[in-house]
């Protein structure tokens, strides 16, 4: 019996929920297991094992790059893709001065954040 991988779980971090199931959906048809929660306070709580974490900057509560910013101040250096529906360049700026992976503009290019994500997984 050989010993089966071990889930290539993924955080979402989205506050609208038909965006967080959109995207849970894309993770697992793309083999990945999506976590998902719908502000940065729940995913600090749950604090799950991950790949890697989709952020949205527009949350309730704390911001997707204040969220960076606390992840990165406690040393936690799990890989960030930041997603905006903002279109103020100095959004995408703050996200690469807090370390993010990889940032996308909404609507996000479903192809291209799989494509990012597998970078990602092949790193680890």
């Amino acid at each position: 019996m050989s010993a089966s991988r071990p889930p290539r779980v993924v955080a979402v971090i989205e506050d609208d929920a038909s965006a967080r199931t959109a995207l849970g959906r894309l993770l697992r048809a793309s083999g990945f297991e999506p976590a998902l929660f719908e502000s940065a306070e729940a995913f600090i709580d749950a604090s799950p094992p991950s790949l890697c974490a989709i952020v949205d900057v527009q949350l309730p509560g704390m911001s997707g790059i204040e969220l960076q910013q606390r992840l990165r101040a406690l040393g936690n250096t799990i890989p960030i893709i930041v997603t905006t529906a903002s279109c103020d360049p100095a959004v995408r700026k703050r996200a690469h001065e807090n370390d993010c992976a990889a940032f996308f503009w909404k609507p996000v290019d479903g192809d291209a954040l799989t494509v990012a994500i597998g970078s990602l997984a092949s790193q680890s």
